[in-house]
């Protein structure tokens, strides 16, 4: 499959870059397609039809440190499962969740951090409950912090418009919150 992504690319530096970002990230992109697709060949699919859009913004993504990247590319990766998924009309049986890359702080007494916890699961369920393109652009801004612009530009609306499903959801979790509905 690697082979396929070098051949469309214009040079050798760019050959390389592509190998070195397709092996440091293909792992943690199939793992994660697995988990909402529960299928290896959509899976696969996902992840081919991902890098492929990476290399048709390439000179957007080659700027970015590994970290950035890796998080752009599986927002990436979950779209096209998404994608794949509405077209085959095939649905997983559990939701897609946002990414859960939770950190534990080894500064906090463990009391703390159960609470932080428990707080982090209500918080969860509260965005779970949102429509998906409202999720989907919490995580870009909150958990990968894209811009408005960027978040845009990546969904095909305007920075505006963002702006007022970012507002519109943080209001409805927070008044989910304040009723104490989980």
């Amino acid at each position: 499959m690697l082979v396929f992504y070098l051949a469309s690319l214009d040079t050798d530096a760019e050959r390389a870059k592509m190998a070195e970002i397709y092996d440091e990230h293909k792992h943690v992109m199939l793992r994660y397609a697995l988990q909402i697709t529960k299928n290896k060949e959509i899976a696969e699919d996902a992840v081919h039809n991902a890098f492929l859009a990476a290399i048709k913004h390439k000179d957007k993504y080659f700027a970015l440190d590994s970290r950035e990247l890796r998080n752009k590319l599986i927002v990436i990766t979950k779209n096209k499962c998404i994608d794949i998924l509405r077209q085959k009309n095939v649905y997983a049986d559990d939701p897609v969740d946002e990414m859960d890359d939770v950190l534990v702080s080894n500064d906090l007494p463990i009391e703390d951090q159960i609470i932080k916890s428990d707080e982090y699961e209500a918080l969860r369920k509260h965005i779970a409950s949102l429509d998906e393109t409202s999720r989907l652009i919490l995580e870009m801004k909150y958990l990968i912090g894209m811009t408005y612009k960027e978040i845009g530009e990546e969904l095909g609306i305007s920075p505006k418009h963002v702006d007022t499903k970012i507002m519109r959801a943080k209001e409805k979790v927070r008044k989910q919150q304040a009723r104490g509905g989980e």
